[in-house]
């Protein structure tokens, strides 16, 4: 079992749409795993702007449905002691 946390080890902004509909920009980036750090997932760092993604930044994993499959992807840590502007 893993506890869904890890940090930034390496990412990339993508600005080309793939796809019909596809919303660039968007982050594919590895992130390792708290429980074992040479255990990286390539993945997506959602839910921020792509200026606020930084290698070592802390983050948490959310799951999206894409069909019948559950997609791991990744957003930032929110420190709760610091205020957002």
């Amino acid at each position: 079992m893993v506890s869904g946390g890890g940090a930034i080890v390496s990412f990339t902004v993508n600005y080309q749409p793939w796809l019909p509909g596809l919303e660039v920009p968007f982050v594919v980036a590895y992130v390792a795993l708290d429980e074992q750090s040479d255990v990286w997932l390539m993945t997506n760092i959602v839910g921020c702007s792509v200026e606020e993604v930084a290698i070592g930044a802390r983050v948490r994993v959310v799951f999206e449905q894409q069909e019948e499959v559950w997609v791991p992807l990744f957003e930032l840590e929110r420190r709760k002691d610091v205020a957002v502007r």
